[in-house]
């Protein structure tokens, strides 16, 4: 089954584009035989959906890896067979491990992280980091472009998922978070307080499908991609 691994991308960033070489050789070495793509978000305000949901609909790969530029996981071929074994989504990670701006160098360096200084251990939210999916799944409950900036999108897009798609399979490798300048947000949970209401809509559709598919349908009415499925 063919596999495609596409990294919502801006530059700009010294910390994030070294991250992201980082990552880049990895995922080469790993798996030479998967479709890698930098998938550069359009001008203004920053849209993970803006990059990713084009290339969703580009690709003719049937397992899509949407997987952010500045994380790795050991675990992520486990959560791509289990979509492969029939689960219509996946992700690879329990724990997000946040390296520190040493551990981060030490890493680019060439040394193991299991052994760097990280600045916090917690669990990774559902939709964050690394997500693995069928692509007509992919299609069917999208990211939402009307997130800008910094946060809540991940979570939004995981509760879509679970409502058209069901639970997702879960992976109990660590996430490594690679460092960087943190962008501005209001607090450690909220980005923005219009990406906050957004996020409280997906909150009260995820247990309908027909409210949840009129929300998908609400944002791509907005937007220049297509929603297929």
């Amino acid at each position: 089954m063919s596999v495609a691994v596409l990294i919502p991308w801006r530059g700009g960033d010294p910390d994030r584009e070294t991250a992201l070489a980082w990552v880049v050789d990895r995922y080469r070495d790993c798996f030479p035989e998967w479709d890698l793509r930098i998938c550069d978000a359009p001008d203004g305000p920053w849209s993970k959906a803006a990059a990713i949901n084009p290339a969703v609909a580009e690709s003719d790969a049937e397992v899509i890896v949407v997987a952010d530029a500045d994380v790795w996981c050991d675990g992520v071929e486990r959560a791509v067979y289990a979509v492969v074994c029939g689960s219509a989504w996946a992700m690879p990670h329990l724990q997000v491990r946040r390296l520190s701006p040493t551990g981060t160098e030490a890493v680019f360096a060439g040394a193991d992280w299991e052994g760097q200084e990280s600045e916090r251990l917690h669990d990774g939210v559902w939709g964050g980091g690394i997500v693995v999916g069928r692509r007509d799944v992919f299609l069917s409950a999208p990211l939402d472009p009307r997130f800008t900036n910094w946060g809540q999108e991940d979570v939004s897009w995981s509760l879509a998922l679970y409502c058209l798609h069901g639970p997702g399979w879960r992976g109990r490798a660590p996430l490594l978070h690679l460092w960087h300048t943190p962008e501005p947000r209001l607090d450690r949970q909220k980005g923005s307080n219009e990406g906050w209401q957004l996020r409280l809509r997906y909150g009260r559709a995820r247990k309908d499908p027909a409210k949840m598919r009129a929300l998908i349908e609400e944002a791509a009415e907005e937007e220049s991609w297509a929603l297929i499925g």
